[in-house]
């Protein structure tokens, strides 16, 4: 919920901006503020837990995989603040972004994690894909 809560700031605010900040300068700051964020967390648990700032052990592969997921966050930031300036809605915007992302998601887990996909899973991917027509439709 608290994560929900976030993204929710995000779509809101950075559409409110958006008509006052171009494109680039508004996915740049949103990416700042993440890091004084993540930054501000990271010294906090490793003061207050007094683990070793970086294990002794850090599988760089894993950490590789770490940064192609930041990557892909700020590609969908910079997205949406596009999205935004060219006049989309918030709540259609973020929509569509996050169902597409909840049932690529899905699938991807499936394919590559072995995850299992049950059917009312499915059905919710077909609900998904459905309100998103609709939505756009109307």
């Amino acid at each position: 919920m608290i994560s929900g809560a976030g993204l929710a700031t995000r779509n809101l605010l950075f559409k409110k901006v958006n008509h006052q900040l171009d494109a680039p300068f508004a996915a740049l700051v949103l990416a700042l503020a993440m890091t004084v964020v993540s930054v501000a967390y990271y010294v906090f648990n490793r003061q207050t837990t007094n683990a070793p700032w970086i294990q002794p052990n850090t599988d760089h592969t894993a950490v590789l995989l770490c940064a192609v997921a930041g990557a892909g966050v700020a590609l969908a930031n910079i997205t949406l603040a596009f999205a935004y300036k060219a006049g989309g809605y918030a709540s259609l915007t973020a929509l569509l972004q996050n169902g597409f992302a909840l049932t690529v998601t899905i699938v991807l887990g499936a394919m590559l994690l072995g995850e299992v996909i049950k059917p009312n899973q499915f059905i919710g991917i077909a609900l998904v894909f459905g309100g998103i027509f609709l939505i756009t439709r109307g």
